[in-house]
């Protein structure tokens, strides 16, 4: 094993056994088909990401320089309820 793959295996939650393990059984034990579903439900993941990263390249495309240099800091502080924000 490598040094990258035991470190990627430290990151993953404790319970990833049991996770594996419940994919497959869910799959009547067929890991081809289990492995087959996990890419499918990745692709979508990942669709969907991108999907986000568009819509914030466009929002972000669409912030005025005024509102992007800060001078909207004024408005977070006067909120009725506090909105967190940090200035860098």
């Amino acid at each position: 094993m490598t040094s990258q793959a035991s470190k990627s295996e430290q990151a993953l939650p404790e319970d990833l056994e049991a996770s594996v393990e419940r994919v497959i059984a869910d799959c009547d034990g067929d890991a081809r088909m289990a492995v087959r579903v996990l890419l499918v439900a990745n692709s979508h993941a990942m669709a969907e990401i991108a999907a986000i990263e568009a819509e914030m390249a466009k929002l972000l495309a669409d912030v005025s320089r005024g509102y992007a240099r800060g001078h909207w800091e004024w408005l977070l502080e006067r909120a009725e309820i506090g909105i967190p924000y940090s200035r860098g």
